[in-house]
């Protein structure tokens, strides 16, 4: 079986492959190829399986009823999508996916998702965990669209990317730009302002807070 099928699994990840081939574990699923630009699955589609995104990476967006999009997210290999939503009442995927290489996907019915979790409580750690922190990606999300000047939702977006004074952006200024819902030549003129005001220091997605106090205060 793919490692990558172990995703969730915090007993059965980190074995070798003998190991893995001992304890004979096998998941029910089926898997799809996917070229550049193919839809994966669409805003609004039924989720009856775990996919997991075995090989690739896809994008995800967000479309209003007005047609405006979002963008959402950027997601590598190994990696399930939207496995959050698979038990909700009225389980849809909530972005469209969107594959920005070939990708390969594994589905796994939700019968065998509970069979999984009935039978392995590290399978069960590992999807609850992951579920707990999409829950706190969210939240953080909403509270970025909860700033309205630009700065402050860089300094916010700084300040839950930072380890130890030095933070990584994470994303092109362009992808930002979209994700914060500003136009990319105001973003960037954000960043240099904070730049030329000495709160950070700043180049190529990599930077250092030189000023914690007053990017804080930026943020609030």
């Amino acid at each position: 079986m793919d490692r990558n099928m172990l995703f969730f699994c915090s007993f059965c990840r980190h074995k070798t492959d003998d190991e893995l081939h001992q304890l004979d574990c096998h998941i029910d699923h089926s898997i799809s190829r996917y070229e550049r630009n193919r839809y994966i699955a669409h805003q609004g589609d039924p989720i009856r399986d775990l996919y997991m995104l075995l090989d690739g990476q896809v994008r995800t967006e967000m479309v209003s009823s007005t047609g405006i999009v979002l963008p959402v997210s950027i997601i590598s290999a190994p990696a399930p999508l939207a496995a959050a939503f698979l038990f909700a009442t009225d389980s849809r995927f909530p972005v469209d996916v969107i594959a920005t290489e070939p990708c390969r996907v594994a589905r796994i019915p939700r019968s065998a998702v509970e069979g999984q979790m009935a039978s392995c409580p590290g399978f069960l750690r590992g999807f609850l965990t992951f579920s707990a922190d999409r829950m706190r990606l969210l939240s953080d999300r909403i509270k970025v669209f909860g700033h309205k000047g630009i700065k402050s939702k860089v300094a916010y977006h700084i300040l839950l990317n930072e380890h130890q004074g030095e933070f990584k952006m994470g994303h092109s200024i362009t992808w930002l730009a979209e994700y914060f819902g500003v136009e990319r030549p105001s973003l960037s003129r954000a960043i240099s302002e904070l730049v030329r005001d000495g709160i950070i220091a700043y180049r190529n997605g990599n930077g250092t807070i030189l000023n914690a106090a007053a990017l804080r205060e930026m943020a609030l």
